[in-house]
């Protein structure tokens, strides 16, 4: 057998076919046209995006014997060796596994020679990020000040863990993300080369699961190609790469919208015995809230499904934009302490019955302009008011004399141990002690009177959260709401 994987098949021989990197190949082509090439490249940028694919065709076109407008012919002895991996003149390291001191001294060893036919020697070192300090240390002086037919073609996707030395001393250049609309194209080219049907649905679900990275798409495609047969559709495509259907997320929506819990825990169950992964979920969910979020902000978002544009957008829209950020915030949270989560499942259901739980925001504004009634027994136990006895204190020290004056003479000791309490309760009160209250203390238990506020009314406590606490002053606290 002698398939060869897409990814192989269709990778680009000259600049012009490499996708969404114009702004690398451009700069490129003009530095051979102007003959300004560089001793020393860097390419960093996500896996996938044409890093190596770049520098091959570089090194192509600097040895190449008859160059067509900056790129390489790719059919003269040179072209097809360095595209076969055969050519003497062109290295290519995995920095991963030539990672050591060693490997670079026989390295800048060979630097020294000439090259066997060509115009350069080119070194391309794949994930350099990787190589030791020792070694980066070695390179230095062989980097900063290489023979004139030498060129180095460093590629990362982690160049913050290369030192500023050798950054210092190359050209970078960083490779972008390809758009989801960029990789669709490209793979329709492809499958009508390749005489494959398929559905444009299918081929966008391709594309969003490639995450920015062609060859990962391509990959895909293949995977997909040998499960569906003549003809790549939508849910076989689903099936195939496990993606979760936007229906799940519509119904956890909606769920969440009607605080509907069982209904939420029984999406949930199905998602866990479908067997799909949660981080897949988790994200997926992320990104939908996301959308959600810049709909209900007045951006038109295409992809987001018409059920939850519904609930965030127009004048019968159920979420406001603070609650929406407020479940996004969770969410994300969620998704960055999942990986030291012991029991998932129980995790992930105990964050959507909070999310079903929680009350609607209220915007400050619109509570102190009066447009936002706050029932204060929604969602709470039922308050019993009781209203506090009022305390007389005497001011003067005469009234006492005169009720105690007016006491008639008790018959009997027992009588008048009765009666004084009585006349004493009645007449007179115990001045209240006095309370050593500062703004400090009040700040200090600010988060006590939050907790106890929420038992009686969520959104209550949601505003007092929001307050600057300003002056306590006479026993009047003074706070300033961020409206």
């Amino acid at each position: 057998m002698s398939y060869q994987v897409l990814s192989r098949k269709w990778r680009p021989q000259n600049f012009g076919d490499v996708v969404g990197q114009g702004h690398v190949t451009q700069t490129i082509q003009n530095a051979i046209k102007l003959e300004r090439i560089g001793h020393g490249y860097i390419f960093t940028g996500p896996r996938g995006v044409g890093k190596t694919t770049v520098a091959r065709v570089l090194a192509k076109v600097l040895n190449c014997k008859n160059p067509k407008e900056n790129n390489p012919c790719n059919v003269c002895g040179h072209c097809e060796e360095i595209t076969d991996g055969r050519n003497m003149d062109v290295l290519e390291l995995d920095g991963a596994s030539n990672r050591g001191i060693d490997e670079i001294r026989e390295l800048r060893e060979s630097v020294k020679y000439p090259p066997n036919s060509g115009n350069y020697r080119v070194y391309i070192i794949d994930e350099v990020h990787m190589l030791t300090k020792e070694a980066f240390n070695a390179l230095l002086k062989t980097l900063e000040e290489p023979p004139a037919h030498v060129v180095f073609i460093l590629a990362t996707t982690d160049p913050h863990k290369i030192p500023q030395t050798i950054l210092s001393r190359t050209q970078r250049f960083d490779f972008r993300r390809i758009s989801i609309e960029l990789i669709s194209n490209h793979l329709v080219e492809i499958l009508n080369r390749e005489d494959i049907n398929f559905e444009d649905e299918a081929i966008n679900l391709i594309a969003k699961k490639a995450d920015g990275s062609m060859r990962d798409s391509l990959s895909l495609l293949d995977q997909v190609i040998a499960y569906s047969g003549d003809k790549l559709e939508v849910e076989p495509v689903r099936s195939s790469l496990g993606i979760i259907h936007d229906s799940l997320y519509v119904n956890l929506f909606s769920g969440i919208a009607t605080k509907n819990v069982s209904s939420i825990l029984s999406e949930l169950d199905g998602l866990f015995n479908g067997g799909h992964s949660i981080n897949d979920f988790i994200s997926g969910f992320n990104e939908i809230m996301r959308n959600a979020l810049v709909t209900a902000s007045g951006v038109d978002i295409k992809t987001l499904p018409v059920e939850i544009t519904e609930m965030v957008s127009g004048s019968n829209s159920i979420f406001h934009k603070m609650d929406l950020l407020r479940i996004l915030e969770l969410s994300m949270n969620f998704e960055t302490k999942l990986r030291y989560v012991q029991q998932p499942q129980i995790a992930l259901e105990s964050l959507f019955i909070k999310l079903a739980s929680m009350d609607s925001c209220v915007v400050v504004r619109d509570v102190l302009a009066g447009n936002v009634k706050i029932d204060s027994t929604q969602n709470s136990e039922p308050v019993v008011m009781v209203e506090k006895p009022k305390v007389v204190v005497q001011e003067k020290p005469e009234v006492l004399t005169k009720v105690v004056k007016d006491i008639p003479e008790p018959d009997s000791d027992q009588e008048a141990i009765s009666e004084s309490p009585r006349v004493a309760t009645e007449k007179i009160a115990e001045p209240k002690p006095k309370i050593d209250l500062t703004l400090q203390k009040i700040i200090d238990g600010w988060g006590n009177v939050i907790t106890e506020t929420e038992k009686i009314n969520a959104k209550i406590s949601n505003l007092l959260e929001e307050v600057k606490l300003e002056e306590f002053k006479n026993t009047v606290l003074s706070i300033l709401l961020n409206a």
